[in-house]
C-alpha cells in the first residue's frame, strides 16, 4: 500500500511537471490575437456601459456612475485610439462631475446617480483622488496625441493643468520631515495619522507630469496653465512631482516589508495610515488585504519602469512582489483573487484583475516568460457570445477594465505618447 501510494504520488508530480512544461512551451499570444481581443472587448464595453451622452452606466450604481469609471473610460479610449469616444466621455464628465461651478476647484465629484427625490445628478460631491489623477493623465495623453476638445469646452491640456492644481491644493498632504503624498480625496484627515489608499498613488503619472513640466520650464517662458501651489515651499512644478514620486517609493517600500507589527511578504494593503513620522500602520476598520484596491499598485508602478526605466520601480516589484507570486504559481499553478497581507489566501477563486496586476509586475521586473503566462490566464477569462466580447462576465465593470488594461500593457498599447523624456 505504501509503495502504491508513493507510485501514485510520483505519477501526480510527474503529471504536474509535464503540465507545467506544456504551459511553458505554449506560444506567446500573437500580436494579431491580442489586437483582436482588445479591439472587440473595447467596442463591446462601449456598447455595454457607455451611454450616447458619454456617461458610464454601472449596474452596481443602479445606472449611475462614479468618477473612477469615467477616468478609466478616458484612459482606455486614449490607448484604444478612439478619439470620438474620448471626446464624448470628456464632455459628459466635465459638464456633470467637475466641481468648478459648485466648489471652485477642478476635482471631480465622485458619485452621480438618482437622488432620493427621483432626480438625477451628483449624489456625493467629495472627490476620489485616484480618479482625479487618472482624469488628468488621460487629458494630457489625449493632448499628446493632438486630439482637440469639443467646441465650447476647455482644451485637454488646460483642463489637465487645472485638475493638477486642485489635486495638489485639496488632496496632497505634507509631513514635517518633507514627505508628501496623495490622500484619498478632499475629505482627508487634517492631521496625521493620515488614512491613505496606496493604490491611488501613481509614480508613473507623477514622473510623466514632472517630465512635461521640466521640459516646459527648461524652455523658459510662461506656462500655458497657472503654476501649481507647492507644499513646503518647493519651487517649480517639476520638483513637486519629483517629490511625490520619491515619497511614493519610500512608503511603498515600507508597505512591502511590514505594516505596523505585521511582517510583509512583498504585498501591499488596500488601506493603511501614515503617521507624523512617515511610518505605516493598519487603518482601523479598513481592509489591509492585498485585494481589489491594492491589485492596481503594480500597474501604476510598472508605468514608471516601462516608460522611464525607473530602477526603483523594477526593484520594488522584482525583489519581493514577483518572488511571492512566482512562488504561488509554482506551488498551485494558479493565483487567487485576494490574499491576506501575510500572503495567505483570502479566497479560493481566481480573477483576471489579479492576473493583470501580476502581469504588470512581471513586465516591470523584465520577466517576459512569467508575463506571458499571466497574459494567457487573462485570455482564459475572455468570451465572445451574442455579439458581446468580455472578460469574466459582461456586466463586471471592474474586471473588464483591468483585464483590458493588463493585456493592453502586454501588447505595448499603454504608452505615454509620441515623445519620451529623461527625468532626473
Amino acid at each position: 500500500m505504501i509503495q502504491a501510494s508513493r507510485l501514485k504520488k510520483s505519477s501526480l508530480i510527474l503529471i504536474a511537471l509535464l503540465g507545467g512544461l506544456c504551459l511553458a512551451c505554449q506560444a506567446e499570444p500573437s500580436k494579431a490575437r491580442l489586437q483582436q481581443v482588445l479591439a472587440a472587448s473595447w467596442q463591446s464595453y462601449c456598447r455595454q456601459f457607455i451611454q450616447p451622452d458619454g456617461r458610464l452606466s454601472l449596474p452596481e450604481e443602479k445606472g449611475g456612475t462614479i468618477s473612477e469609471a469615467q477616468a478609466y473610460a478616458l484612459l482606455r479610449a486614449v490607448w484604444a485610439g478612439d478619439e470620438p469616444t474620448f471626446a464624448r466621455v470628456y464632455t459628459w464628465t466635465y459638464q456633470n462631475l467637475s466641481r468648478f461651478q459648485t466648489h471652485g476647484d477642478s476635482l471631480l465629484s465622485w458619485r452621480w446617480g438618482q437622488r432620493a427625490d427621483g432626480s438625477w445628478g451628483v449624489t456625493d460631491a467629495n472627490s476620489a483622488a485616484d480618479a482625479d489623477l487618472d482624469y488628468a493623465l488621460a487629458l494630457v495623453l489625449a493632448d499628446q496625441k493632438g486630439w482637440r476638445a469639443p467646441a465650447g469646452l476647455p482644451r485637454y491640456r488646460e483642463e489637465a493643468g487645472r485638475v493638477q492644481i486642485s489635486l495638489v491644493e485639496k488632496e496632497v498632504v505634507s509631513l514635517d520631515g518633507g514627505m508628501i503624498f496623495l490622500t484619498p480625496g478632499n475629505w482627508h484627515d487634517p492631521q496625521p495619522p493620515h488614512l491613505v489608499n496606496p493604490s491611488y498613488w501613481s509614480p508613473g503619472a507623477y514622473r510623466f507630469f514632472g517630465a512635461l513640466s521640466n521640459r516646459k520650464e527648461s524652455r523658459g517662458g510662461a506656462p500655458s496653465e497657472p503654476a501649481l501651489p507647492i507644499p513646503g515651499n518647493i519651487q517649480g512644478r517639476h520638483n513637486l512631482w519629483l517629490r511625490l514620486h520619491r515619497s511614493s517609493y519610500v512608503l511603498l517600500g515600507q508597505l512591502s516589508r511590514g505594516l505596523g507589527t505585521q511582517v510583509g511578504v512583498g504585498l501591499f494593503p488596500d488601506w493603511c495610515r501614515v503617521d507624523a513620522l512617515g511610518r505605516v500602520e493598519p487603518a482601523p476598520e479598513k481592509d489591509s488585504r492585498f485585494g481589489w484596491e491594492a491589485v492596481r499598485i503594480p500597474f501604476r508602478v510598472a508605468l514608471d519602469a516601462l516608460w522611464f526605466g525607473e530602477p526603483e520601480a523594477r526593484r520594488l516589484l522584482r525583489e519581493r512582489f514577483l518572488t511571492f507570486f512566482k512562488g504561488q504559481w509554482e506551488k498551485r499553478g494558479r493565483l487567487l483573487a485576494v490574499y491576506n497581507y501575510d500572503g495567505t489566501p483570502a479566497v479560493n477563486y481566481e480573477s483576471p484583475v489579479l492576473y493583470a496586476g501580476v502581469l504588470a509586475g512581471a513586465l516591470a521586473g523584465e520577466d517576459r516568460d512569467f508575463a506571458r503566462e499571466m497574459a494567457k490566464k487573462i485570455l482564459s477569462f475572455y468570451h465572445e457570445d451574442g455579439g458581446r466580447a468580455y472578460f469574466e462576465a459582461p456586466d463586471h465593470y471592474y474586471a473588464n477594465n483591468w483585464a483590458w488594461l493588463g493585456l493592453a500593457l502586454y501588447a505595448g498599447q499603454v504608452t505615454p505618447g509620441p515623445t519620451t523624456w529623461t527625468h532626473k
